[in-house]
């Protein structure tokens, strides 16, 4: 794994992480070309994928579903998968799961999130962040608006 990759914990104050995805993505205009959302299943993915259709007013994220047609998954900037994948050749994986997402050393920008809102989840979110400092990462925290 590169231990050059950026990683970097955005604060979720509500129990929402599908809005609080909806919302980096909207912010930070894409971050980049292309971007990996590791869902952590269908459902996740589906409320995702409505929610990027109106997440603006005016207009909606680019974005699609993995599926099995590699070409279509390619055309991509933002795709949204249940498993790790490079099919759009994404620099940057969001991690909308609780787990550290396998298979990062394609990556070069790993997002995760604190959960604020739960002390489970809470914990669970340092778990995370003292694994990538394990895997010779160096996470960082930013604080955002909500």
């Amino acid at each position: 794994m590169a231990t050059d990759m950026q990683v970097h914990f955005e604060r979720l104050n509500q129990p929402d992480r599908v809005e609080g995805i909806a919302r980096l993505l909207l912010r930070r205009n894409r971050l980049t070309p292309t971007v990996l959302v590791f869902c952590p299943d269908d459902g996740f993915a589906a409320q995702l994928n409505d929610r990027l259709w109106t997440i603006q007013a005016t207009s909606f994220l680019a974005h699609g579903m993995a599926g099995d047609n590699v070409d279509e998954n390619a055309k991509q900037p933002i795709l949204l998968a249940t498993h790790i994948c490079q099919d759009n050749g994404a620099k940057v994986l969001i991690n909308g799961t609780l787990e550290v997402p396998p298979e990062l050393s394609e990556f070069s920008h790993l997002v995760d999130f604190v959960d604020a809102w739960d002390e489970c989840l809470l914990q669970a979110s340092r778990e995370r962040f003292k694994t990538y400092r394990q895997l010779s990462l160096k996470p960082q925290y930013l604080a955002i608006p909500s």
